[in-house]
C-alpha cells in the first residue's frame, strides 16, 4: 500500500439533483396516469396500451431509484445500514439500463416495436407457465399460484395483440433482445447504444453476473475486515465512498435518461427541467455529461 498522501475526496451533494428529480418523476407519473385513464374512458385501446406500458416502465424506474436512495441514505443513522450495501447498486443499475436500451430502440418505431416487446413477454409467460404446470400442476399447494398465472395469461391475451397462432404455439413469437443484441440491430441510435454498452452496461453487467472481473472489483470491500490496518483504512474511508459515488451517479444518470425518453416521446413539455438536471449532474459526473452531449442535449433543445 502506497504511503503517498492522497487528496481528499470532493463532496457531491446529491440532493441538488435528487430533490428536483423526484418531483419531476412524480409529476410525469401523474400525467401518464391521467392520460391512461382518459384513454380507458374513451375506449382508445392503442393509447391505453401506450400510456400503460410507459407508466409501468416509469414506475419500475422510480421504484428502483427510491430503493437505491433508501439504501444509501446517510442522514438516518442506523447501525444496520452499512456502506458495503452499495455493492448491490450495480445489479439495480443493470436492470434500469436494460430498460433504457429497450426504450431507445423502441421509440424509433413505437407501434411495431412495443407490440414485439409485449408479445415477446407473452411468450416468456407461456413458457414459464407451461414448465411449472407440467412439473407441479398436480400438487394442490401450487394451484393458487398457477391460477394467478392463468389469469395473467388471459389478461395478456385480451389486452395485447396476441393472435390465435401465438396462443396455439408461443414459440412462433420472436424473443425480445437484450442490450448486447439490440446494439447490433439496424438503428439510427446504434452509436448511442454502443456507447451505453461500452461505458456503462459492460461494467455493471460484470458485477451483476459476478464474473471473475466483477467479483474482483468488489472483493476487497468484503475482505476489508481482514486486510492490513492501513489498507483497511483506505478501503473503508475512501475507496467505498468513491464506489458509492460512481454507481449512485450512474443511477441518477440512467433514471434521468429514461425520464427524458418518456417525457420527449409523450410530449410532456418538461424540457427545461430536464435540461437543468442534466447540466447540474454533468458538472459532477463525466458519464452523465457524455450521455447529455451524445443524445439528450439535442433531444431537449
Amino acid at each position: 500500500m502506497t504511503k503517498n498522501k492522497v487528496q481528499p475526496l470532493t463532496v457531491f451533494n446529491a440532493e441538488v439533483v435528487q430533490k428536483p428529480l423526484r418531483g419531476l418523476l412524480m409529476n410525469i407519473d401523474r400525467v401518464l396516469e391521467k392520460k391512461m385513464k382518459e384513454a380507458i374512458a374513451a375506449g382508445n385501446r392503442d393509447d391505453e396500451r401506450r400510456f400503460s406500458l410507459l407508466l409501468i416502465m416509469l414506475r419500475v424506474t422510480f421504484n428502483s431509484y427510491e430503493a437505491v436512495c433508501f439504501l444509501l441514505n446517510t442522514e438516518e443513522k442506523d447501525p444496520k445500514r452499512k456502506n458495503n450495501f452499495a455493492l448491490i447498486v450495480p445489479p439495480a443499475n443493470r436492470q434500469i439500463l436494460d430498460l433504457l436500451f429497450t426504450l431507445v430502440f423502441m421509440m424509433e418505431d413505437f407501434p411495431a416495436r412495443s407490440t414485439e416487446y409485449e408479445i415477446g413477454g407473452y411468450r416468456y409467460l407461456r413458457e414459464e407457465y407451461d414448465k411449472l404446470d407440467k412439473r407441479f400442476g398436480a400438487l394442490p399447494n401450487w394451484q393458487p399460484y398457477l391460477g394467478d398465472l392463468r389469469d395473467l395469461k388471459k389478461t395478456m391475451e385480451a389486452y395485447w395483440p396476441v393472435t390465435p397462432a401465438h396462443i396455439a404455439d408461443p414459440t412462433t413469437i420472436k424473443r425480445w433482445l437484450g442490450p448486447s443484441k439490440l446494439k447490433k440491430k439496424a438503428s439510427k441510435n446504434k452509436a448511442f447504444m454502443e456507447h451505453l454498452d461500452t461505458w456503462l452496461y459492460g461494467e455493471v453487467s460484470a458485477q451483476a453476473h459476478l464474473n471473475a472481473a466483477g467479483l474482483m472489483q468488489i472483493g476487497a470491500f468484503v475482505l476489508s475486515d481482514i486486510a492490513p490496518e492501513e489498507m483497511r483504512e483506505v478501503l473503508e474511508n475512501r475507496n467505498i465512498h468513491q464506489y458509492i459515488f460512481r454507481h449512485f451517479s450512474r443511477t441518477l444518470a440512467t433514471v434521468l435518461a429514461i425520464t427524458s425518453e418518456i417525457d420527449t416521446f409523450c410530449g410532456l413539455n418538461n424540457r427545461a427541467e430536464l435540461r437543468y438536471l442534466w447540466v447540474t449532474l454533468s458538472g459532477y459526473v463525466e458519464d452523465a455529461k457524455d450521455l447529455y452531449d451524445g443524445r439528450y442535449q439535442a433531444m431537449l433543445t
